[in-house]
Parts: structure tokens; C-alpha cells; sequence
């Protein structure tokens, strides 16, 4: 196809060219051609055999093995992941966190290779929601960006037969004239190519009317009648089996386990479809048993997945029909013109979503929907790799997927047959996610659409991400773990703990260096601890869907969403009891008690918040407590026995410094008689040597509760600051309208939540209290990507809560 560009030379083009198509806006005509030109491949059978030898392996694959070449094409990321998932269309997105049902589709994969056919359906279950469809979708735009690249070419064939008046002759009734105006030099070729001798030089087009070898390369005013392969049978199968199987051992001789699985597919030992086979032999016949004529009406052409349009790439959806059908096709007026010697054959055509699919994918979404006859004859085709219409067994090569919830594979398993399908099914888990910083990745792209009209400031996807997972959890039992101590350690476990585990591997500060180890090296034992029970971690809980209904609804009311947005949505979202199943759980402990998680993350996002605030103002409470503790008791101990303690720089002996110990134990607000409590600590810390002999001693941990008050101590001396930044922060406001979140005014000053600290008496607003009020928005901007509004909303209701 070539464009002429607008060259007019009508007066208004010469005068102003207002009527010329600018050249730049039909490039893409020119892109869309070299694009096609990739894919739309047109071979004849001899060119097709020759483009096998030089890349068997290529061509010698059922569509299980293909599959995971696709897979493997696309490769992993350095972290093992599986990139298909992770690339993003126009109609899909990436699907993230399911790395354990990645592996176990290609692991299922590699089985199916062994038996050389896809022998098990793989059915994906669990809760609505949960990424189940959005899976096999990126299996599917990745088989047909596979089935794009050269790699990935895929070739079936169709039946060309031309007109009466191109042959001189009526086909398949006086051979002589057709030999004779086909030159009689295609015989050698194809059949030397069916034998391996061949050279496989196909006839260009120019070869069209002198000596043929091929109506491959026929005009459409040179065809009376195509005959596509509905099923897109593989062109290997129109070699009878004896000779294929020589070729395929010749061709894979350097690839002996690949030839040993290849033996075990339909591709060595299967045949062409019904249709096919009658038209086949009825050409033969004809012939007079020459295959090399036969094969002259063979176009060999290339094909590309496509889930749009149902090719190798198909989803049943849970209607009621069947699924494959076969309808005569001989008395289609269309196909009148077919040769007299065709004519006469009671030829069908098989039509329905099975033969789509063949050589590629079919998904049955939401199977256990339909009734159970309408998948029924999955039980021995699943066996078999055949399929029974009305007598005719049509082999198919499809790799079988679907989807169902938990609560209709619970119906099905119920059902007397169930049993019949367990063998042929493999059923794959697909909860909700546990991770928060995955299932934060799932509304990335949606919260980026948002910007513009919605900011979403630091840590709020978090937090609600969180609190999703938070409402999928369950709380561990000492039971299910053979390590006691570990099952007694995960029974402490709050939700927000269990989440934060699960998601950044953080482990609870209010454990001890052995447990907090013993924790870490077993996350992935507890995150298995209920995999085997119905009622597994992910099967309940908000899910996805909800979770992006939740941030629109909050996209609607705030310009602004910091967590406190976060948390009072949540806080009115829990009483919609009759909407979602999961807020009827009753409650465990803190578990399925969604008000009680919304607590947890308020006192864990404030403490975030917190030292993002003091890190600002420079109150980073950067002091060593290990080293703070150890010098005390180096102190009390020298105080006690009386000795001296050695200057480590001069080398001298000083007596015991009294006003550092005196210090500590200010800052400890020690309530009872010093010499008692020096007493007790010395005490605590010679038994605790006694129950860890080889253990070295970690004076934070020896005394953690010790540490605990020295920590409450350094933030109360840095309340003062805050306090005193409060002040001033409502001062800065007043001359500061641009905020628009100052409360109203009463006569000791601005009320609201900062208001509300005290009346601010002191009007005078120096210039370094302003500057300081600036400094801390550019830090919380810059160092933590906070917008103003919404650091200002932060500060405020941090002081409310905490100051």
C-alpha cells in the first residue's frame, strides 16, 4: 500500500494549500504497514518447512510449552518476580503481590510439558475481588505480545483453490491438463520437502503463471474459494504421522529432552481436524495419491493472539450455552464455488469458544456459575485432549483456566460430582493481599489521576492500605506452631503489628533481641500458618474494589487527604454493617474489630508524624541509651564498692561523678531511695547474666522499661518546644489567610484545634519566630513531601492529640 500525498493543483490548494494533507500526518500509515508487515506472513508449504529446519524447537511446541517460553520471554525482575504481571495496557494493569500464584501457574506450566498436554484445569479461587480475572488477563496480553515478536510466530494454514479459467481445467477431474498448466514442476518440490530432501525454494510471485509450485501467493481474482482451519491446526499435521515423526526426530536430535517431550505431544503422533482430513484425502483422491499437488493449495499463514478478538485468547463468560457446535457448512451459497470434488463432501464447520481457543488460552470466568453440564465435557477432555461432537473427536490444544469464589466452590463441593472434577482440577489460592506496600501499589495509578483536583499526602495510602490488610487477618494460635515459643510470640501479636510484619518485616520494639530475631527468620511461617484451613488469612476483609470506591468517595469531599481524612472516613465507613459481610465478624481480641484498628493506626501514624515534626524543629532525640545506661552502672558500681573509676583519656583515677548519676535518676523521676534502687539494678543485671551466661549484655534491653521513661523524659523537655511552636504557628496563621483552615476566632484569639491549646496573650511575633514557622514547612516539604495544607493539618491535629 503506498499513499500519494495531496499534490493538488486546484487554485485555493496553490493559493493557500488549506486542502493538502500535511505529509507528517500520514506517517503513521507508514508505521501501521512496516508493523503489519511483521505479522502478516504468507508462506507456501515447502518455504513454510524450510523456516522449520533452521528453528525447530520453535515450531515443534503444544501451546503449554509456548506459554512458558512467554513467560520466560518476559522474564524476572531482580526479585524474582515474573514481569508479565508487572507491565501495564491501556486495558489493564499491573497486578501485583501474587508472586505465590505466579509460580504455581508456571509450575503447573512445566507439569503439563511433561505429559506433553494441558491434562488439569486450573481453576483460581477465592474472594471477589481478589485479582483472579485481572490474572489471567495479563496471561493473556502477554501471550499476544509474545505472538508479535519473531520468537513467537504462529502459524496455522487455509485451503486455496483457484479458478476454473487460471487451472484450464476443472480441478480434481482431469489431472493431465492441470499437471500441464502447473508445469508439472511442483511435484519434486513439495515432496521433497515432506521427505527432508527438498530445498525448500517456495515460488516467488513472479513464478505465479509460468512454472507454479503453489497457490499460496494466488491474487483474489485468482481464487474461486479460501477454506480457513477453524481450529488453526498446526501445518506440522498435514505431514502424515510417520514422516512427521522422522522429521521431528531429525530436527531435535540436538535437543534430546526437548525431543522426549515432544514425542508426548499431539504434535508427534496427532492429526488435522475432521474437516481438514476430509478435505485432504478428498484432494488426494483426485490426485491420484500425489501430496505434492495436494499441498499446492496449502497457505501457510501467521497469526497473532488477540484477546479483543477472541483468536487463541478466550473468555466464557458464566451464560448458559454450550461452548462448541459444528454446522454444515456445503450448503453455503458462499461456498458454491468450491471444486465439484469438494462439493459433494458433507463438510461442517466447528464454531464456539473451544475452537477460538485452540493453540492458545481459554478462561471460564466465574466456572461454577453455570450449570454443571455446560462444563461437564471438561472431565474427559481434560484426559483425553479430545473432544466429542456429535462423534467427531476434535483434538485441541488449549491450556484451560478459570475462576470461581469461595462460596460457590463450596456449593460444588457439595455436589455429587464434585469428586469426578477434583482429579482433573487444580485449584490455585488467590486471597487478598497481605502485604499493604503491595496492595498500596494496586491504587498508585489511580491515586495519580487524582492530582490536580486531590492531593494525597505521605502516608495516607499507607495507612489505609493497612488497614485493609489489618481486616484480613487472623490471630495466630500457640497450636499451629511446632516451635512453642514462636506460637506463643505470634499469639502476643496485635493486628497492626501482624500487618507491619507481614508487609516491612518490622518487628515490635517491646520484644527482646532473641525474640525479636526469632520473629523475623519465621515470617514466612506465620504468613502459612492458615493456608491449609477454610478459613485462611485473605479469604475476608475489604477488598480491592472497595478499597478504590473508599478513595474516590474521598477524592469528593477533601482537596486535601492526610490519614486523619483517612481515619474519619473509616471511622463512619465501619457502621455500614448491612454493606459489607466483613464488619459482621465477631470480634477476636483486637482482631475483625475494625474500630480497634483504626485506634492502633491512629497512635502509630501520630508517633510517624511525631518524629517527622521533631526532626523538622531539630528535637531529634539522638542520644545513645546503651551507652547512657552502661555509664550509670559503671557509676553505681564503682559508688558502691567504693573505688575510683580510670579517665580513659588521661589515664588518671577520678572519684565517681555524682551529678551525672544524680541526673539519670532525675530523668527517671526515681521515686524511691536511690541507694535502694542502685541496689536493685546491679541485682536485675547479675541474674540476667546468670540466665544468659554466653550472652552479651545489652543494657537497652536488660532495662527496656528504664529506657521506656528515659524516652517519655526527653519528650517532655521537647513538649515545651512544641508547645511554644504552637503558639506561634497560631500567630503565623492569623497573618497568613492563604492556609484557610484557621477555626473562628474567639475574644482570647483563634479557637479550633490549635485555638484550643490556650488564649495567646503575647501578640508580639518576632521575625525569628516567623522564620522558624517557615523553616519547619520547607523541612516538612522538602525532607518528606508533605504539601502545606496538609503538613499544617498534620501539625494541628498532632498538638490536639498529643500536645
Amino acid at each position: 500500500m503506498s499513499i500519494e500525498f495531496n499534490k493538488s493543483s486546484n487554485k485555493s490548494s496553490e493559493k493557500k494549500g488549506k486542502n493538502e494533507v500535511p505529509a507528517s500526518l500520514l506517517e503513521w500509515v507508514h508505521t501501521v504497514e512496516r508493523e503489519k508487515e511483521a505479522t502478516n506472513e504468507i508462506l507456501s508449504f515447502d518455504e513454510y518447512l524450510a523456516a522449520v529446519n533452521k528453528n525447530p524447537r520453535a515450531e515443534c511446541r503444544p501451546s503449554c510449552k509456548y506459554l512458558k517460553d512467554m513467560f520466560d520471554n518476559f522474564g524476572r525482575t531482580d526479585n524474582g518476580l515474573f514481569k508479565v504481571y508487572l507491565t501495564s495496557s491501556t486495558s489493564s494493569g499491573a497486578v501485583y503481590g501474587h508472586q505465590r500464584v505466579f509460580e504455581q501457574i508456571y509450575q503447573n506450566l512445566l507439569n503439563f510439558i511433561e505429559e506433553g498436554f494441558n491434562n488439569k484445569f486450573l481453576l483460581l479461587v477465592g474472594p471477589n475481588g481478589s485479582a483472579k480475572s485481572s490474572i489471567v488477563r495479563k496471561i493473556m496480553e502477554g501471550a499476544e505480545e509474545y505472538s508479535k515478536t519473531r520468537e513467537g510466530a504462529l502459524y496455522t494454514f487455509s485451503w486455496i483453490f483457484p479458478i476454473d479459467s487460471f487451472i484450464r481445467g476443472t480441478l480434481g477431474f482431469n489431472h493431465q491438463k492441470s499437471s500441464s498448466a502447473l508445469g508439472g514442476a511442483g511435484t519434486g518440490a513439495a515432496t521433497g520437502a515432506i521427505t527432508g530432501a527438498g530445498t525448500g525454494a517456495g515460488a516467488g510471485t513472479g513464478e505465479r503463471h509460468g512454472n507454479l509450485e503453489t497457490y499460496a501467493y494466488l491474487e483474489d481474482r485468482e481464487i474461486s474459494s479460501i477454506l480457513t482451519s477453524e481450529l488453526r491446526d498446526h501445518p506440522l499435521l498435514l505431514i502424515p504421522p510417520i514422516q512427521r515423526q522422522k522429521l521431528i526426530d531429525q530436527w531435535l536430535k540436538e535437543y534430546p529432552n526437548e525431543l522426549e517431550l515432544v514425542k508426548k505431544s499431539y504434535l508427534y503422533y496427532g492429526d488435522i481436524s475432521k474437516r481438514n482430513r476430509m478435505i485432504f484425502d478428498a484432494l488426494l483422491q483426485s490426485y491420484q495419491g500425489r501430496y505434492a499437488d495436494v499441498l499446492k493449495h496449502i497457505r501457510i499463514e501467521r497469526f497473532v493472539i488477540s484477546r479483543r478478538y477472541s483468536v487463541a485468547a478466550v473468555t466464557v463468560e458464566p451464560q448458559l450455552h454450550v461452548d462448541l457446535h459444528v454446522q454444515q457448512i456445503t450448503m453455503d451459497k458462499r461456498l458454491a464455488t468450491l471444486p465439484p470434488g469438494l462439493q459433494s463432501l458433507n463438510l461442517f464447520s466447528v464454531q464456539g469458544e473451544n475452537a477460538m481457543a485452540n493453540r492458545g488460552i481459554l478462561e471460564f470466568s466465574d466456572l461454577l456459575k453455570r450449570p454443571l453440564d455446560a462444563f461437564k465435557y471438561l472431565i474427559m477432555t481434560m484426559e483425553s485432549k479430545t473432544i466429542n461432537l456429535q462423534g467427531i473427536l476434535t483434538e485441541l490444544d488449549i491450556f484451560f483456566i478459570g475462576s470461581s469464589n469461595e462460596i460457590h466452590l463450596s456449593a460444588f463441593k457439595q455436589h455429587p460430582d464434585y469428586y469426578s472434577f477434583r482429579g482433573r482440577i487444580n485449584f490455585i489460592r488467590v486471597p487478598y493481599l497481605l502485604n499493604a506496600e503491595e496492595e498500596a501499589n494496586i491504587y498508585r495509578e489511580q491515586v495519580n489521576a487524582l492530582r490536580g483536583k486531590t492531593t494525597v499526602e505521605p502516608r495516607s495510602l499507607e495507612c489505609l492500605c493497612l488497614w485493609a490488610v489489618m481486616t484480613r487477618l487472623r490471630p495466630s494460635m500457640t497450636k499451629n506452631f511446632k516451635d512453642k515459643k514462636l506460637g506463643d510470640l505470634a499469639n502476643t501479636l496485635t493486628p497492626l503489628e501482624k500487618a507491619l510484619l507481614y508487609t516491612y518485616e518490622i518487628v515490635p520494639q517491646r520484644l527482646d533481641s532473641e525474640e525479636k530475631k526469632l520473629l523475623k527468620v519465621n515470617i514466612s511461617e506465620l504468613t502459612r500458618e492458615f493456608e491449609n484451613e477454610n478459613l485462611y488469612e485473605g479469604k475476608f476483609g475489604v477488598s480491592p474494589r472497595e478499597i478504590k470506591q473508599i478513595i474516590y468517595e474521598l477524592s469528593a469531599k477533601n482537596n486535601v487527604i492526610t490519614f486523619v481524612e483517612i481515619l474519619d472516613f473509616l471511622t463512619k465507613f465501619i457502621d455500614r454493617k448491612n454493606e459489607y459481610d466483613f464488619l459482621n465478624i465477631a470480634p477476636q481480641g483486637d482482631y475483625a474489630n475494625p474500630g480497634r484498628f483504626i485506634e492502633l493506626l491512629k497512635d502509630y501514624e501520630l508517633e510517624i508524624f511525631d518524629q517527622h515534626l521533631r526532626d523538622s524543629l531539630n528535637l531529634v532525640d539522638d542520644r545513645s541509651y546503651e551507652t547512657y545506661i552502661a555509664r550509670y552502672i559503671q557509676d553505681i558500681t564503682a559508688l558502691i564498692k567504693g573505688e575510683r573509676l580510670k579517665n580513659s583519656i588521661t589515664g588518671r583515677y577520678n572519684d565517681v561523678d555524682l551529678y551525672s548519676v544524680k541526673e539519670f535518676e532525675n530523668n527517671i523521676k526515681l521515686k524511691e531511695s536511690p541507694e535502694i534502687f542502685r541496689s536493685h539494678m546491679l541485682t536485675t543485671l547479675g541474674a540476667y547474666s546468670l540466665d544468659h551466661p554466653n550472652k552479651k549484655i545489652v543494657y537497652t534491653e536488660v532495662f527496656a522499661d528504664i529506657v521506656k521513661i528515659l524516652k517519655e523524659s526527653f519528650r517532655e523537655e521537647q513538649k515545651k518546644a512544641i508547645l511554644n511552636i504552637a503558639k506561634n504557628l497560631v500567630i503565623y496563621l492569623s497573618e497568613n489567610e492563604e492556609f484557610g483552615l484557621i477555626g473562628p476566632t474567639g475574644p482570647d484569639g483563634p479557637t479550633g484545634s490549635i485555638g484550643a491549646i490556650g488564649p495567646v496573650r503575647n501578640t508580639t511575633f518576632s521575625e525569628e519566630n516567623r522564620k522558624e514557622i517557615e523553616n519547619l514547612f520547607e523541612k516538612l516539604q522538602g525532607k518528606y513531601r508533605y504539601s502545606k495544607i496538609g503538613a499544617l493539618t498534620l501539625v494541628r491535629y498532632l498538638i490536639k492529640e498529643r500536645y
